[in-house]
Protein backbone atom coordinates (compact mmCIF):
# COMPACT_ATOMS: atom_id res chain seq x y z
CA UNK A 1 0.00 0.00 0.00
CA UNK A 2 1.21 3.59 -1.02
CA UNK A 3 1.92 5.56 2.00
CA UNK A 4 0.59 9.33 2.79
CA UNK A 5 3.08 12.09 1.94
CA UNK A 6 2.03 14.06 4.60
CA UNK A 7 4.17 17.02 4.87
CA UNK A 8 2.76 16.90 1.22
CA UNK A 9 -0.67 17.18 2.59
CA UNK A 10 0.27 19.67 5.06
CA UNK A 11 1.19 21.71 2.40
CA UNK A 12 -1.95 22.06 0.21
CA UNK A 13 -3.88 22.16 3.46
CA UNK A 14 -1.77 24.89 4.25
CA UNK A 15 -1.93 26.50 1.03
CA UNK A 16 -6.12 26.02 0.84
CA UNK A 17 -6.77 27.82 4.03
CA UNK A 18 -4.14 30.65 3.28
CA UNK A 19 -6.71 30.85 -0.11
CA UNK A 20 -9.95 31.14 2.16
CA UNK A 21 -8.26 33.70 4.23
CA UNK A 22 -6.10 35.63 1.67
CA UNK A 23 -8.61 38.43 -0.32
CA UNK A 24 -11.92 37.78 1.44
CA UNK A 25 -14.73 39.61 2.97
CA UNK A 26 -17.29 37.88 4.48
CA UNK A 27 -19.81 39.14 7.08
CA UNK A 28 -22.66 36.89 8.81
CA UNK A 29 -25.93 38.69 9.05
CA UNK A 30 -28.56 38.21 12.10
CA UNK A 31 -32.40 39.50 12.53
CA UNK A 32 -34.75 39.13 14.49
CA UNK A 33 -38.64 41.24 15.61
CA UNK A 34 -41.52 40.57 17.20
CA UNK A 35 -44.78 41.12 19.03
CA UNK A 36 -47.06 39.60 21.58
CA UNK A 37 -50.19 40.93 22.82
CA UNK A 38 -53.36 41.38 20.79
CA UNK A 39 -51.26 39.53 18.21
CA UNK A 40 -48.13 37.20 18.58
CA UNK A 41 -45.53 37.20 15.84
CA UNK A 42 -41.98 36.49 15.15
CA UNK A 43 -40.12 37.11 12.55
CA UNK A 44 -36.18 35.85 11.76
CA UNK A 45 -34.33 36.70 8.81
CA UNK A 46 -30.43 35.59 8.28
CA UNK A 47 -27.44 35.71 5.86
CA UNK A 48 -24.46 35.12 4.87
CA UNK A 49 -21.94 37.06 2.49
CA UNK A 50 -18.46 36.32 1.10
CA UNK A 51 -16.70 38.07 -1.90
CA UNK A 52 -13.18 37.67 -2.99
CA UNK A 53 -11.46 39.78 -5.14
CA UNK A 54 -8.03 39.97 -7.15
CA UNK A 55 -7.24 41.77 -10.41
CA UNK A 56 -8.58 38.65 -12.37
CA UNK A 57 -11.40 38.30 -11.10
CA UNK A 58 -14.22 38.85 -8.25
CA UNK A 59 -16.35 35.52 -6.44
CA UNK A 60 -19.27 36.42 -4.17
CA UNK A 61 -21.94 33.91 -2.69
CA UNK A 62 -24.74 35.47 -1.02
CA UNK A 63 -27.56 33.49 0.85
CA UNK A 64 -30.46 34.56 3.08
CA UNK A 65 -33.01 32.45 4.41
CA UNK A 66 -36.12 34.43 6.13
CA UNK A 67 -38.87 32.89 8.23
CA UNK A 68 -42.06 34.55 10.15
CA UNK A 69 -44.77 33.26 12.13
CA UNK A 70 -47.87 35.20 13.63
CA UNK A 71 -50.01 32.89 16.35
CA UNK A 72 -47.80 29.64 15.98
CA UNK A 73 -49.07 29.43 12.03
CA UNK A 74 -45.75 30.23 9.38
CA UNK A 75 -46.86 33.19 6.88
CA UNK A 76 -43.10 33.58 5.47
CA UNK A 77 -40.71 30.43 4.96
CA UNK A 78 -38.34 31.54 1.98
CA UNK A 79 -34.51 31.36 1.07
CA UNK A 80 -32.20 32.43 -1.69
CA UNK A 81 -28.50 31.30 -2.35
CA UNK A 82 -26.55 33.23 -5.68
CA UNK A 83 -22.97 32.67 -6.69
CA UNK A 84 -21.58 35.41 -9.27
CA UNK A 85 -17.86 35.58 -10.97
CA UNK A 86 -16.77 38.10 -12.81
CA UNK A 87 -13.50 37.93 -15.18
CA UNK A 88 -12.10 41.25 -15.62
CA UNK A 89 -10.06 41.78 -18.37
CA UNK A 90 -6.03 44.30 -17.97
CA UNK A 91 -6.68 47.34 -18.64
CA UNK A 92 -10.21 47.31 -19.80
CA UNK A 93 -13.58 48.41 -18.41
CA UNK A 94 -15.16 45.05 -20.01
CA UNK A 95 -15.60 42.02 -17.81
CA UNK A 96 -17.20 38.40 -18.56
CA UNK A 97 -19.61 36.95 -15.96
CA UNK A 98 -21.29 33.27 -14.81
CA UNK A 99 -23.66 33.28 -12.23
CA UNK A 100 -26.24 30.94 -10.54
CA UNK A 101 -29.37 31.15 -8.34
CA UNK A 102 -31.27 29.10 -6.17
CA UNK A 103 -34.70 30.22 -4.55
CA UNK A 104 -37.19 28.43 -2.38
CA UNK A 105 -40.78 30.08 -1.22
CA UNK A 106 -43.16 27.75 1.11
CA UNK A 107 -45.80 29.72 -0.50
CA UNK A 108 -44.86 29.91 -4.06
CA UNK A 109 -46.26 27.62 -6.82
CA UNK A 110 -42.80 26.02 -7.15
CA UNK A 111 -40.58 23.98 -4.57
CA UNK A 112 -36.89 25.03 -6.41
CA UNK A 113 -36.32 27.65 -8.58
CA UNK A 114 -32.93 27.55 -10.88
CA UNK A 115 -31.42 29.74 -12.98
CA UNK A 116 -28.05 29.78 -14.72
CA UNK A 117 -27.10 32.96 -16.86
CA UNK A 118 -23.88 34.10 -18.23
CA UNK A 119 -22.54 37.38 -20.36
CA UNK A 120 -20.50 40.38 -20.22
CA UNK A 121 -20.01 43.13 -18.13
CA UNK A 122 -19.26 46.84 -18.48
CA UNK A 123 -17.67 48.57 -15.52
CA UNK A 124 -17.91 52.45 -15.37
CA UNK A 125 -16.39 52.19 -11.60
CA UNK A 126 -14.47 49.70 -9.91
CA UNK A 127 -12.49 50.54 -6.31
CA UNK A 128 -12.70 49.52 -3.02
CA UNK A 129 -14.73 52.69 -2.34
CA UNK A 130 -16.95 52.70 -5.50
CA UNK A 131 -18.27 50.15 -7.79
CA UNK A 132 -20.80 51.02 -10.73
CA UNK A 133 -21.39 48.26 -13.26
CA UNK A 134 -24.07 47.04 -16.08
CA UNK A 135 -24.40 43.42 -17.20
CA UNK A 136 -26.15 41.36 -20.03
CA UNK A 137 -26.54 38.25 -21.02
CA UNK A 138 -28.50 35.15 -21.13
CA UNK A 139 -29.46 31.66 -19.67
CA UNK A 140 -32.38 29.91 -18.53
CA UNK A 141 -34.36 28.78 -15.26
CA UNK A 142 -36.45 25.96 -14.36
CA UNK A 143 -39.06 25.76 -11.38
CA UNK A 144 -39.22 22.44 -9.88
CA UNK A 145 -42.48 21.41 -8.47
CA UNK A 146 -44.26 23.96 -10.79
CA UNK A 147 -47.01 22.97 -13.10
CA UNK A 148 -44.65 24.02 -15.96
CA UNK A 149 -41.36 22.49 -14.75
CA UNK A 150 -39.75 22.77 -18.27
CA UNK A 151 -36.29 25.10 -18.87
CA UNK A 152 -37.45 28.23 -19.75
CA UNK A 153 -34.75 30.48 -22.31
CA UNK A 154 -33.83 33.65 -20.49
CA UNK A 155 -32.20 37.14 -20.88
CA UNK A 156 -30.81 39.02 -18.26
CA UNK A 157 -30.04 42.68 -17.63
CA UNK A 158 -28.39 43.98 -14.39
CA UNK A 159 -26.98 46.74 -13.00
CA UNK A 160 -25.05 47.01 -9.48
CA UNK A 161 -24.18 49.82 -6.96
CA UNK A 162 -21.60 50.15 -4.43
CA UNK A 163 -20.46 53.32 -2.81
CA UNK A 164 -18.23 53.83 0.64
CA UNK A 165 -19.49 57.39 1.53
CA UNK A 166 -17.48 57.41 4.41
CA UNK A 167 -15.56 55.55 7.09
CA UNK A 168 -19.24 54.58 8.69
CA UNK A 169 -21.46 54.77 6.02
CA UNK A 170 -21.99 52.63 2.81
CA UNK A 171 -24.36 51.90 0.57
CA UNK A 172 -25.42 49.32 -2.20
CA UNK A 173 -27.71 48.48 -4.74
CA UNK A 174 -28.68 46.04 -7.47
CA UNK A 175 -31.24 45.01 -10.00
CA UNK A 176 -31.68 42.11 -12.23
CA UNK A 177 -34.23 41.77 -14.81
CA UNK A 178 -35.19 38.21 -16.33
CA UNK A 179 -37.25 38.12 -19.44
CA UNK A 180 -38.42 34.81 -21.06
CA UNK A 181 -36.60 35.38 -24.58
CA UNK A 182 -40.15 33.87 -26.49
CA UNK A 183 -42.12 36.44 -24.80
CA UNK A 184 -40.65 39.73 -22.80
CA UNK A 185 -43.78 40.48 -20.79
CA UNK A 186 -42.89 36.86 -18.91
CA UNK A 187 -40.23 38.09 -16.51
CA UNK A 188 -39.33 37.85 -12.93
CA UNK A 189 -37.61 41.39 -11.54
CA UNK A 190 -35.10 41.22 -8.26
CA UNK A 191 -33.96 44.35 -7.12
CA UNK A 192 -31.79 45.04 -3.52
CA UNK A 193 -30.83 47.91 -1.55
CA UNK A 194 -29.19 48.05 1.91
CA UNK A 195 -27.51 51.04 4.27
CA UNK A 196 -24.53 49.46 6.03
CA UNK A 197 -23.68 51.59 9.08
CA UNK A 198 -19.97 50.76 10.80
CA UNK A 199 -21.25 50.32 14.83
CA UNK A 200 -18.18 49.25 16.46
CA UNK A 201 -14.59 49.20 13.95
CA UNK A 202 -12.54 46.98 16.52
CA UNK A 203 -14.72 44.10 16.43
CA UNK A 204 -16.30 44.83 12.82
CA UNK A 205 -20.06 45.15 13.60
CA UNK A 206 -22.28 46.98 11.47
CA UNK A 207 -26.08 47.82 11.33
CA UNK A 208 -27.79 47.01 7.69
CA UNK A 209 -31.06 48.42 6.60
CA UNK A 210 -32.17 46.76 3.90
CA UNK A 211 -35.07 46.27 0.99
CA UNK A 212 -35.68 43.63 -0.93
CA UNK A 213 -38.83 43.63 -4.08
CA UNK A 214 -39.28 40.42 -5.92
CA UNK A 215 -41.12 40.36 -8.86
CA UNK A 216 -42.40 37.45 -10.76
CA UNK A 217 -45.28 38.46 -13.92
CA UNK A 218 -46.00 34.71 -13.63
CA UNK A 219 -46.98 33.76 -10.15
CA UNK A 220 -49.23 30.94 -11.13
CA UNK A 221 -52.03 31.63 -8.35
CA UNK A 222 -49.81 33.57 -6.20
CA UNK A 223 -49.37 37.28 -5.90
CA UNK A 224 -46.58 38.49 -8.03
CA UNK A 225 -45.12 40.91 -5.98
CA UNK A 226 -42.67 40.03 -2.69
CA UNK A 227 -41.51 42.75 -0.98
CA UNK A 228 -39.47 42.78 2.26
CA UNK A 229 -37.76 44.90 5.08
CA UNK A 230 -35.11 44.15 7.13
CA UNK A 231 -32.71 45.83 9.66
CA UNK A 232 -29.57 43.07 10.49
CA UNK A 233 -26.58 43.20 12.76
CA UNK A 234 -23.61 42.08 10.73
CA UNK A 235 -20.52 40.84 12.07
CA UNK A 236 -17.57 40.58 9.47
CA UNK A 237 -15.01 38.10 9.82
Amino acid sequence: MKRCHWPKIRSVGTKCWQWLKDGWKNHAEFGLDGSSGNSRTLALQTGLEMKRSTERYTLELDFDYRKATTRGVTTEDNGRYNLDYNRMYKDSRWSAFGKFGAEWDQFKAFDLRLNFNGGAGYYFMRSDDATLATRFGAGASKEIGAPDDSWKPEAVFGSEANFQVNKRNRIKGKLEYFPAWEDFSDFRLVADAAWEILLDDAENLSLKLAVTDRYDSTPQGARPNDVYYSMLLLIKF
